[in-house]
């Protein structure tokens, strides 16, 4: 598992399984707060993903995944970044951007290979 403060996703059935693996998606705890604090808590929009505990645990249903996918989508719209140079985006809707693909991937990965998406808070 990773250092650094924020929830952690993985592709995986089982707890055991996710401990081995080395590819995952973190929500940075900053991006995690400025999208709570411009949603409001409870989050409504993003609340599967948003209003996720950072100190806890979380396995999505199939059902659940496909809405993340969603979820990634929208905040890809509307964290549009419109070029590969970095330093022409603010810090924080480039991080939104890479994450929300990031995780968007990792879903459809285990949609396609019938496993679950497990968030483990730190």
């Amino acid at each position: 598992m990773t250092v650094g403060i924020g929830i952690d996703f993985y592709i995986g059935n089982t707890k055991k399984e996710i401990a081995r693996s080395e590819k995952h998606v973190k929500l940075e705890e900053d991006l995690q707060n400025y999208l709570l604090a411009k949603e409001g808590y409870p989050a409504k929009r993003y609340g599967l993903l948003i209003n996720l505990d950072q100190y806890s645990n979380r396995v999505f249903s199939a059902r659940e995944v496909q809405e993340l996918v969603i979820i990634c989508e929208h905040l890809l719209n509307e964290y549009k970044v419109t070029t590969k140079k970095k330093w022409e985006v603010d810090k924080t809707t480039w991080g939104i951007n890479v994450f929300a693909e990031e995780l968007k991937v990792l879903c459809l990965v285990a949609l396609e290979q019938n496993k679950k998406v497990f968030a483990i808070g730190d």
